[in-house]
């Protein structure tokens, strides 16, 4: 990516990654029931999501085709049902606390699988992409070359974007310390991803 284009680009994806959205909605109810490290392997499968979304953006891009509606259309009431399921895995959980801190509720390969079906299945982030990446490309430059600028801006900005909100989540937890403050942040932690499951469909 030529310099000029790539400081216009790291603001304009900064600014873009720290306004509220499904993932970091995702990360800020993780950090609240789950607690930042373990929100990290949320993290890791959002950030492959991304990876993906990006990469084939950028070849759509390229050789000028779209992704058949009713395909994609299945693939987010897929994602949206997953979601509920694991909103419903936390309404139900009982909140344990151990002397390191938070136990979690969910398991790594599930975080894991969470973070990258938000990212892949988000179609503002579709969108998003589909819309701004144009800008950014330049036809005489090695597409390979392009899609390796652009993602290394955008892992490290989504990244730092859900490492906040995730550490919010976690400073709302701990000073959150009886039974029933801990019960009502995982309700809460579970309707944000109720809130999650309904973006990705509409």
């Amino acid at each position: 990516m030529k310099p000029e284009l790539l400081m216009l680009f790291i603001p304009t994806i900064a600014i873009v990654s720290l306004t509220p959205g499904m993932c970091m909605m995702l990360a800020f109810s993780l950090g609240i029931s789950e607690g930042y490290r373990r929100t990290l392997w949320m993290m890791l499968g959002e950030l492959f999501g991304v990876a993906v979304v990006v990469s084939i953006t950028v070849w759509l891009l390229q050789n000028m085709m779209l992704l058949d509606p009713m395909w994609f259309r299945a693939l987010m009431v897929v994602g949206a049902l997953y979601l509920l399921w694991v909103a419903r895995a936390l309404w139900l959980s009982e909140p344990a606390i151990n002397e390191g801190g938070l136990e979690g509720s969910l398991s790594g390969p599930t975080l894991v699988m969470l973070g990258c079906t938000t990212a892949v299945m988000n179609p503002k982030g579709w969108a998003f992409m589909l819309a701004l990446l144009p800008g950014f490309m330049v036809p005489d430059e090695p597409i390979a070359h392009q899609l390796s600028g652009f993602l290394s801006v955008i892992m490290v900005t989504e990244f730092l974007s859900m490492s906040l909100y995730a550490l919010s989540g976690q400073w709302l937890r701990k000073r959150m310390s009886t039974g029933a403050q801990l019960r009502w942040l995982n309700k809460l932690a579970a309707m944000l991803m109720v809130v999650v499951s309904t973006l990705v469909l509409f």
